[in-house]
């Protein structure tokens, strides 16, 4: 495998403020979770859901809406989860070694995968080693880069997907059988996700999940969580087809 430096775009003299305002690609800064009251000033549902929001979550950042941005959202929110935890990391590299078998028995060739897994594993060890976020948050701001990572992600939910079709089948619309599925809603990239991709990607990476979701309806605040007996490394707010991702207040367990 070819060292991280020729691999990833580490930031030599990152500056925070200066990425926020001059060069937010797909995505942000951290912010005040409250600054985005002003994305809907007159809607009043959509201020009360936030205020209520933000007893809970602290911060957040948003991501590019381009199709890709719950893949992009759970791995950046994910890895950032890991820097510090030297623990957890091993854990999760030694999930990681085995995904090239899950996406072979899922019958994608090693040749079409193989890029995209060595990317996906490269950033796992830079955290491992280096623990900046302002690195972290450099690589997935590269377009090239991080659309392998996205790539990555989204054929290892369809794998996940293939191998236990017995149950996923049950959760997909009657006309389409589960390879059309994948084909056809799964790896191609800019394709939106559903409860199905998000329940495989889950597990396929075992990454505690809790989605806040904030619609138009006059009702409390709802979320999910999966898998539901697991304490969430990454929180996401859901609205409109759109991810971004959270930050839980200090007393939020």
């Amino acid at each position: 495998m070819e060292g991280l430096e020729k691999q990833l775009p580490l930031s030599r003299t990152p500056s925070a403020r200066a990425q926020s305002e001059s060069s937010f690609n797909l995505i942000s800064e951290k912010c005040d979770i409250l600054s985005i009251l002003c994305d809907h000033p007159e809607n009043r549902i959509y201020q009360r859901k936030i205020q209520e929001l933000s007893k809970r979550f602290s911060a957040l950042r948003k991501t590019k809406g381009d199709g890709n941005c719950f893949y992009r959202a759970l791995g950046y929110s994910y890895l950032e989860s890991l820097i510090g935890n030297s623990r957890e990391i091993l854990r999760f590299k030694e999930r990681v070694l085995q995904t090239p078998k899950d996406l072979l028995a899922a019958g994608f060739e090693e040749h079409k995968f193989r890029n995209f897994f060595n990317a996906f594993y490269s950033l796992v060890e830079m955290v491992e080693k280096d623990g900046s976020v302002s690195n972290l948050l450099k690589v997935f701001n590269d377009q090239s880069f991080s659309d392998r990572i996205v790539q990555f992600l989204r054929l290892l939910t369809s794998a996940f997907i293939k191998n236990r079709a017995d149950f996923f089948r049950h959760f997909i619309d009657e006309e389409m059988d589960v390879k059309d599925f994948c084909a056809q809603e799964v790896e191609p990239m800019a394709t939106e996700c559903d409860h199905v991709q998000i329940t495989a990607l889950s597990q396929a990476l075992n990454i505690p999940l809790q989605v806040e979701y904030v619609d138009e309806m006059d009702t409390a605040l709802n979320h999910h969580v999966f898998s539901e007996a697991a304490c969430p490394s990454v929180y996401l707010l859901y609205k409109t087809s759109h991810y971004n991702i959270l930050y839980a207040a200090d007393k939020v367990g």
